[in-house]
């Protein structure tokens, strides 16, 4: 990412450059369109890379946004997420129907309730934050196959845990 982003500063820069000169007067019978034909290619390759740059820098975080719940792990009891830093990210699929009582290890007084049963209204992806130590909802109901997502909002450290 880090190469990505030096890319395309150094692109932007280019085009900054060939944008801020000056049109040097012919000296003699030198052709002008040969300076000119440069000038334009090289803002064209500039901006094939600034675009290019960008295009893969959209894709990353499309991609790093689904990533935890491509990774979701099955709910079940006895199963804890790892302690997650501020902004970091952990998610669940509840695919058998019944009731999980959900806590933060560090802080078992943060609690939470998960009810799966089918024909619930919520289904699909649900995000939810963990803020002020506390859990977002203090009990949600969802169809089985539901993948819930969880965000750790507080500069504590929090986890996921299933009693």
């Amino acid at each position: 990412m880090n190469t990505k982003l030096g890319v395309l500063l150094l692109g932007g820069m280019l085009v900054l450059a060939a944008c801020g000169e000056e049109e040097a007067q012919p000296a003699g019978n030198e052709p002008v369109e040969e300076e000119m034909d440069m000038s334009e290619e090289q803002a064209t390759e500039d901006e094939a890379v600034e675009e290019e740059a960008v295009e893969e820098e959209a894709t990353e975080e499309e991609s790093s946004e689904a990533q935890p719940v491509k990774d979701a792990a099955e709910a079940k009891k006895g199963e804890a997420s790892p302690l997650l830093s501020k902004g970091e990210m952990t998610s669940f699929v509840f695919n058998e129907v019944g009731e999980f009582s959900i806590f933060c290890a560090p802080h078992p007084v943060m609690k939470m309730t998960v009810i799966v049963e089918e024909g619930a209204s919520n289904s699909g992806e649900l995000a939810l934050d963990i803020a002020d130590y506390d859990f977002s909802e203090e009990s949600i109901t969802v169809d089985p196959g539901t993948i819930i997502t969880w965000t750790n909002q507080d500069s504590a450290q929090h986890n996921v845990a299933f009693e």
